[in-house]
């Protein structure tokens, strides 16, 4: 199954951005704009799902791609999967766990229900990002920095843990966090995990996990725009 947009910042919101990120903080317009655009290949993947009578889509992988100046693509691409005791969800469960992480999960009485991504873009600001330069010319923490990390990683899993609220899930598993230098001053951190609930007659079939269930861990999230840019700046160096 896949699911993909195509998206760029556009004119407008970019200047907007720009001018909000000056001041510091959250950079809304950035951090709506990729909440939603990962949101929509996610349903797009679902939908497909749907149309092919699936139930499920397990060992998504996801990707974001650069497709031209200031334009990229968001590739979400899974195993549609189906599973009587999922029934027939309005929209099918979707999950990036490992075979095997899927298999202790049933074990416990729970299967997943969907896939959660959360975003957030901030920036250092003005005075903060001249602050933090003359912070770094000496040995030591930089706490403007420590500070701006800390405050994105809240709120990109806020993200997730209001979507897991609001379809009723028991619990967030397997969460990633990704934390990516956008230009000068600006970082971007999404995290990805799966909402689990527990569900009546849910266990697996054996007592011992088959071979087949073992997978190795893996990344499933890659950015390989981010991967361009820093090929471009060594090649420079």
């Amino acid at each position: 199954m896949i699911g993909n947009v195509a998206y760029a910042l556009g004119v407008s919101r970019g200047f907007l951005g720009f001018l909000r990120g000056m001041a510091g903080g959250e950079v809304k317009e950035f951090s709506d704009m990729y909440n939603h655009t990962r949101h929509l290949a996610l349903e797009r993947l679902e939908d497909e799902a749907r149309e092919r009578g699936a139930n499920a889509v397990v060992d998504i992988q996801t990707r974001i791609l650069p497709i031209g100046t200031g334009a990229r693509e968001m590739l979400m691409v899974g195993t549609a999967s189906h599973h009587a005791a999922l029934g027939d969800p309005k929209r099918p469960v979707t999950s990036e766990l490992t075979g095997e992480e899927l298999w202790n999960l049933t074990r416990l009485g729970y299967a997943p229900q969907r896939l959660l991504l959360g975003t957030s873009v901030y920036s250092l600001g003005v005075s903060q990002g001249i602050g933090a330069w003359f912070s770094s010319l000496g040995r030591g923490e930089v706490n403007s920095v420590t500070q701006l990390i800390y405050e994105a990683r809240a709120n990109a899993l806020e993200h997730i843990r209001a979507e897991a609220k609001s379809i009723g899930a028991d619990g967030v598993i397997g969460i990633k966090l990704h934390i990516y230098e956008m230009g000068s001053s600006y970082i971007e951190v999404l995290a990805i995990g799966t909402a689990i609930k527990k569900r009546a007659g849910m266990t697996t079939q054996s007592d011992v996990m088959i071979p087949q269930a073992i997978i190795r861990d893996r990344d499933t999230f890659f950015d390989e725009t981010h991967v361009a840019q820093a090929g471009r700046k060594l090649d420079r160096a």
